[in-house]
């Protein structure tokens, strides 16, 4: 990724607190285009509040959200999904009773022109998009190794294989941003290994990624990260800077 590629997206003096307790004080980054942009920073640094902020759950006091220079205003977790901006979450969030296939097509019903009236009475516009979503998601599924699996319940499935669906079915529609919240959590070594890679996959297919994680293993993989403390950036840069950073090693690291 050119550290010159334009903003995709952009947070801007972002503030926030909770009955008089400040917990985040004027934070700005961006997501470049194409961008893989790492969040770290100790517990109670506030990057918990600054992601659901990002995603819409709620709403900053001061400062903005932009997605392609426009800011996201009030709009909420929905509406940000349906602009390209989509998350998961630190356990992996499956239908237990739908199939592998069914899960991934979930991630598409967004996107459908049909419409529920369309869909209850099998319309030919319903019948059509329901083929042309099982279609999109079976080369989703191929695409993320799940292939084999498609038609087992999300249910039976081990955490990584749940992380691999959610990635699927958070991808299958082509989202402008992936917003990871701790994407390797409860995982084997094994299947954090294969994370990565998915990662790295699917960054480089041009979709950009803002993922927080406490696992600098992970982190490895980021273009930039940046470091909160107490709610207020500490440091930016790539992760080979941000480990010799002093405050960083301090107040985070633990060096």
């Amino acid at each position: 990724m050119n550290a010159t590629s334009p903003s995709l997206l952009a947070i801007k003096g972002v503030e926030h607190s909770f009955g008089g307790f400040q917990v985040l004080r004027g934070v700005s980054f961006d997501v470049p285009l194409g961008g893989l942009v790492g969040l770290i920073g100790p517990n109670g640094s506030g990057k918990t509040t600054l992601f659901n902020i990002i995603c819409g759950f709620i709403h900053p006091l001061a400062g903005q959200v932009l997605l392609d220079g426009r800011a996201l205003g009030s709009s909420n977790v929905v509406q940000r999904s349906r602009q390209g901006l989509v998350r998961t979450f630190q356990t992996p969030r499956v239908f237990e009773h739908l199939t592998v296939l069914e899960n991934v097509m979930t991630g598409l019903y967004k996107c459908s022109r049909g419409g529920i009236l369309a869909s209850m009475f099998r319309l030919p516009l319903a019948r059509r998009e329901m083929l042309r979503m099982k279609d999109q998601a079976l080369a989703t599924c191929d695409a993320f190794g799940l292939g084999g699996i498609k038609h087992r319940l999300a249910g039976s499935l081990t955490a990584g294989a749940r992380r691999n669906v959610e990635l699927a079915r958070a991808t299958v529609s082509a989202p402008r941003v992936l917003l990871l919240d701790e994407p390797s959590s409860g995982l084997s070594q094994e299947e954090v290994d294969q994370l990565r890679e998915q990662l790295i996959r699917i960054n480089k297919s041009g979709l950009a990624i803002l993922m927080v994680s406490h696992d600098m293993a992970l982190m490895s993989i980021v273009d930039r990260a940046h470091v909160l403390s107490a709610g207020e950036t500490i440091a930016c840069g790539t992760m080979q800077a941000i480990h010799r950073d002093p405050q960083v090693q301090q107040v985070y690291l633990g060096l």
